[in-house]
């Protein structure tokens, strides 16, 4: 369970910021963070699907290098 404190609050609101990298054939999107199904199926997805994506985004981008908690 996340720390209320630790994260802002997560929404459902999209990730993408335009930069889409899965057309590549990267796995998960280097700019938003989503899988190519998260991607695919973000419009069908239920509020509480989108919050558990961005959940997992949260939690992998704390964990990446140049990360706040990392600086």
């Amino acid at each position: 369970m996340l720390a209320t404190d630790s994260f802002p609050e997560i929404t459902s609101d999209s990730p993408c910021i335009g930069h889409c990298t899965t057309v590549l054939g990267d796995d998960v999107c280097r700019s938003c963070l989503r899988t190519f199904d998260e991607v695919a199926r973000w419009l069908e997805m239920s509020e509480e699907e989108r919050r558990g994506v961005n959940r997992r985004i949260a939690l992998l981008a704390n964990k990446l290098p140049g990360s706040q908690k990392n600086i």
